[in-house]
């Protein structure tokens, strides 16, 4: 595996891993991305686009946000599950790629599609990314078993 200037983290937790992802760019001082804003923004509203344009149109728009994203240098950057999955060849040129897992228990009630296919994207997850760190908050110890489990294993 070559490793890239900047690491991509996914988890099926939006909120911890968000948040675990921007404490993890602060304290090795690199810069912050979440994918899904970044597609957001460049879009302005998906919503109208996707009416007006169709989703051809606005797929080819989020590729090509994801494709910008994958040449990111210094970079921290977080990615939801479907955005991972439908763009896993170019988001596969950020190395070290973290899953960071979190209990079943633990997803938010607005991650319902993630609890319901929880076992089937774990275990997709877990043997796509360089690396699994099983955690259960955006905790300051969470934080530390992510710095020193890629130390030990990158």
């Amino acid at each position: 595996m070559k490793l890239s200037t900047s690491i991509l983290i996914v988890s099926l937790n939006k909120q911890i891993g968000k948040m675990l992802s921007l404490q993890l760019a602060n304290s090795l001082n690199m810069h912050f991305a979440d994918c899904k804003e970044l597609i957001e923004y460049d879009l302005f509203d998906s919503g109208a686009i996707l009416q007006k344009c169709g989703i051809e149109y606005l797929t080819k728009r989020e590729r090509s946000v994801v494709r910008d994203i994958s040449t990111y240098e210094n970079s921290i950057i977080f990615v939801e599950y479907d955005i991972y999955k439908s763009n896993l060849e170019l988001l596969n040129q950020i190395h070290p790629s973290i899953y960071l897992r979190c209990p079943k228990r633990k997803l938010e009630k607005t991650e319902a599609i993630n609890q319901i296919a929880f076992e089937e994207r774990d275990l997709y997850l877990k043997n796509s990314c360089d690396l699994t760190v099983d955690i259960s908050s955006a905790s300051k110890l969470a934080l530390a078993k992510i710095i020193k489990e890629i130390k030990q294993k990158l």
